[in-house]
């Protein structure tokens, strides 16, 4: 009899566990403050391990009592004979059911971290929707929002007190069996020094309640109506009241309905443990973000005893967003941060991850990024929950993300695609010719592709997420970083607002070449060795020579990039877009205003506009800044006062005031439909006799995978040139509009290469591209540089003349260039000499060169310019009124005649 009493079960460990439970609370109730939950943990975890120890073993051993009770309670309805208890006991023990529940959520409340906050939310939403009672009832249980006071003395008096007298009445046992208190002891002292009782580090945007809450939560997020979850777990006391009370068929079937009811919760508690991440998204196993969303709270072992760590400097360290953090107690004198991120601001996790609350180096760097801020890892550093999530969202959207013009351009050139229009992503890149000819050639510069060293950001740069744009490296911190020996580093690179053109230059130097236009400098066909001795030469990466040539504007009054490109277009504003000229803002038009100024107050920016321009220029309060028209964002930088527009670089803080345009750019009829930058553009790069072969043997490089491979498309270049540019008609529901375009793709694809079938046809194609050059001049261009400039017009370079003869006028033209065998056109040509071209011109379906009609009007002015000076009366009175100055012209005035 007595060895029966002694027999170890399931009840006799619950109530083992119990009793370690309340012991190690008591213990644990010393170093605990109840008035701010969180920082009191986080400091026991950081700075002392005999109370993290404590609390590990106070959550592990209530974890074994509620798995422990379950299956007692599973054992219980498991007999076959009927159990028959009286109701009152009955009653009794079912709601210690509920109690044990309570005494094991209210725990977790006391954590006082986002997992717990978001539980208590929850809780308390839900049963302030009971009617009647429902308002009192959250308040008895939780107390005022801001406090845990009454949270505790439920905790550790009201459902531990309850549940001590069910268990006794329940079992006639006060204390477990000594075997079983012992074994329990010693195992629990185990678990608690290798496995840390979660804390959430208020970073990571994937909150969860507890494991036997989140198949609730699971629940909640399929209920149209979430109040009836509360129901439902009526309905599950009823039926463990009844289990226990009830006979014959009814017991049996409540039995069986709980154990239906437990198989499926468990179902959803492992869906909600291991199957949802931030937001209750879906979420797998294989997913980039799963071990981040689903893990993050998994971190082993968090107690140190070792005398290495620095005590002292853990406790001196700074409470950082409402916790202690381990890393500032071996991190001590990191310098070089702006304001913002300092590290007694934010901490070091808020940027690099790890584990805040481990105090051994190997522990506290488990998990650590590196880098922080590749678009792989920018949700959980830069994006984390208190610091840009809405940023980090929209980021992946944008063009220097996607390459979406870049991706479908070259897809419509290998004739794989219809139009050039379509969107695409540079993650989504496949094996075709053309998509490898990207990875081999051109898809490096895009903000996805990862930094993987640390150092600055100079002109051999290409991604890095959010670091591309705001790392900035001081003198020391490039010093102390190459003379680093495995030491920690005290100088921090610094991540700030302070956007220069050194960061826009890495990617923005090839392509269109905008970062070296702007500048000044053209690249040429010149070999490094070619290069002559003069500072009229650059070299660029360490091969590429550039001339230099006239610089933009507004490059030589100051501007850098950032001045005139905001935040949303350089971050995306969360849309996809095709091409660039789509997600581009900022028009001249917007600063160099004629007319009316669009502006906005201050005080309705958005959030992030706001939080920029008071970063940038303190307050700005009262003022009105500008409006761009087309996307209606704020021009953060300048603002209206006194009839006049003022514009304030970022970086430098100087201040200049804005022109409106001359009143030849503002006219209504002659130059109503030509854009800015087609008269004010100085020069743009221009590329022909482009060709395209795949050599399987040339070692090239994927720059998608960032590896070497044997077998590339090589491309074969004709010759660079700069000049005015080409001007086309960009056609759009809401105007046309005349723009510059250059010859973009001017080529050949040699596809047997690629394919090695000789049947395969050698691809040409003649298309032209739009620019935005980035070369702008004050002075516009003249009208001859247009009207009678046939590479203006589309022809090409070569001799455009007005031949008049026997009282007739016509033009001739005689092209620089031989025509080329595919299509009989010269090679630098967009169109036929006085035809209209039909077939594929460019590569946007809107954009088209001038037809034969257009033509012959530009050319009609053409001839007046022959004869008359362009600044002259007559023609200055032409761009008003041309039409009716034709009709009173003399007989010497020949119009020409076409064909």
């Amino acid at each position: 009899m007595s060895k029966k009493k002694n027999k170890t079960t399931f009840g006799t460990l619950s109530l083992a566990m119990f009793w370690l439970v309340v012991l190690s609370g008591v213990a644990l109730a010393i170093p605990f403050d109840v008035k701010d939950p969180y920082l009191s943990i986080s400091n026991m975890m950081v700075v002392n391990p005999w109370a993290s120890f404590i609390r590990n073993y106070h959550y592990w051993s209530s974890q074994f009592f509620l798995i422990f009770s379950l299956i007692h309670l599973y054992e219980h309805y498991h007999y076959k004979g009927k159990i028959g208890l009286k109701k009152g006991l009955s009653f009794r023990l079912s709601l210690a059911v509920l109690i044990i529940f309570l005494a094991m959520i209210t725990g977790f409340l006391l954590k006082g971290d986002a997992d717990s906050q978001q539980a208590r939310q929850i809780l308390q939403t839900l049963t302030e929707r009971l009617p009647l009672i429902g308002q009192s009832l959250a308040f008895s249980l939780l107390g005022a929002p801001e406090s845990y006071q009454l949270i505790y003395v439920h905790h550790i008096a009201t459902f531990t007190v309850f549940i001590a007298i069910a268990m006794v009445e329940h079992g006639r046992k006060f204390w477990p069996p000594a075997l079983d208190f012992v074994a329990s002891s010693a195992g629990l002292l185990i678990f608690s020094y290798f496995l840390s009782a979660p804390l959430h580090d208020n970073l990571n945007p994937a909150v969860k309640g507890p494991w036997y809450f989140v198949g609730f939560q699971e629940i909640l997020h399929w209920l149209k109506h979430p109040e009836w979850s509360l129901f439902m777990f009526l309905a599950v006391l009823i039926l463990v009241y009844l289990a226990n009370s009830a006979k014959g068929k009814t017991m049996f079937l409540s039995k069986r309905s709980l154990l239906i009811f437990v198989g499926l919760y468990s179902v959803l508690t492992i869906v909600g443990l291991f199957f949802r991440g931030q937001n209750w998204k879906w979420t797998t196993p294989w997913s980039q973000e799963y071990k981040s969303e689903v893990l993050h709270n998994f971190r082993t072992p968090a107690v140190n005893f070792s005398p290495e760590f620095e005590l002292n400097e853990a406790l001196a360290s700074p409470v950082i967003q409402g916790r202690k953090e381990s890393c500032l107690a071996c991190h001590t004198g990191t310098h070089g941060f702006t304001d913002s991120h300092r590290a007694e601001a934010v901490g070091c996790i808020s940027c690099h991850s790890g584990n805040p609350f481990a105090t051994a180096k190997e522990q506290s760097h488990r998990n650590m990024i590196l880098i922080p801020g590749n678009l792989a890892n920018a949700q959980q550093s830069c994006g984390t929950t208190q610091c840009h999530p809405q940023i980090t969202e929209r980021v992946p959207t944008g063009l220097m993300a996607t390459l979406s013009g870049m991706i479908s351009v070259n897809r419509f050139v290998f004739n794989e695609q219809d139009t050039p229009d379509e969107r695409a992503h540079v993650t989504q890149l496949g094996n075709s010719a053309a998509d490898e000819h990207l990875q081999n050639l051109c898809v490096r510069c895009h903000l996805g592709n990862p930094k993987t060293e640390p150092g600055p950001v100079n002109e051999f740069s290409r991604g890095g997420g959010c670091l591309t744009c705001h790392l900035n490296y001081s003198p020391e911190a490039e010093k102390e970083l190459a003379e680093n020996k495995g030491e920690i580093m005290r100088a921090h690179p610094e991540v700030s607002l302070k956007v220069t053109n050194n960061h826009c230059f890495g990617c923005h130097s090839r392509s269109g070449r905008i970062s070296t236009n702007y500048e000044g400098w053209h690249e040429t066909t010149l070999t490094k060795k070619e290069m002559p001795d003069s500072a009229h030469y650059r070299l660029i990466e360490g091969e590429r020579v550039f001339v230099k040539k006239q610089e933009d504007v507004h490059h030589k009054l100051g501007l850098e990039c950032i001045d005139c490109h905001h935040s949303y277009e350089l971050m995306g504003d969360g849309n996809h877009y095709a091409h660039q000229e789509n997600q581009q803002d900022v028009q001249c038009s917007d600063c160099h205003i004629d007319g009316e100024p669009r502006t906005i107050a201050a005080e309705d920016l958005d959030n992030e506009s706001a939080i920029i321009a008071a970063l940038r220029f303190g307050n700005i309060a009262g003022k009105k800044l500008l409006l761009t028209e087309k996307h209606k964002r704020a021009l953060i930088n300048t603002y209206v006062e006194n009839d006049s527009v003022y514009f304030i670089t970022k970086n430098s803080g100087k201040k200049m005031t804005m022109r409106a345009p001359a009143a030849v750019c503002s006219r209504n009829e002659a130059h109503s439909s030509l854009s800015c930058s087609s008269c004010h553009t100085s020069w743009a790069p221009t590329c022909i006799g482009c060709h395209n072969a795949y050599d399987a043997n040339e070692r090239g490089y994927n720059m998608i995978e960032n590896r070497e491979q044997k077998g590339t498309w090589v491309e074969y270049i004709g010759q660079y040139e700069a000049k005015p540019p080409t001007l086309g008609i960009r056609k759009s529901k809401d105007k046309t509009e005349v723009v510059p375009v250059i010859p973009g793709m001017i080529m050949t694809i040699d596809m047997k290469s690629y394919t090695g079938n000789e049947n395969d046809p050698e691809i040409f194609h003649r298309l032209y591209a739009p620019t935005s050059p980035h070369t702008t001049s004050a002075k516009g261009r003249s009208c001859v540089s247009c009207h009678n400039n046939p590479v203006a017009l589309g022809y090409g370079e070569g001799e455009l003349n007005y031949v008049i003869a026997n009282g007739k006028g016509t033009w001739e033209f005689s092209s620089q260039y031989a025509a080329d065998p595919h299509d009989g056109l010269p090679a630098d040509a967009w169109i036929d000499f006085l035809k209209t071209r039909t077939e594929k011109v460019a590569t946007r379906s809107d954009l088209f060169p001038f037809d034969e009609q257009q033509q012959q009007r530009i050319l009609t002015v053409g001839a007046c310019l022959t004869c008359h000076d362009e600044n002259s009366e007559v023609m200055q009175q032409s761009l008003n009124h041309f039409e009716e100055l034709l009709k009173t012209r003399t007989q010497q005035c020949i119009l020409p005649e076409w064909k």
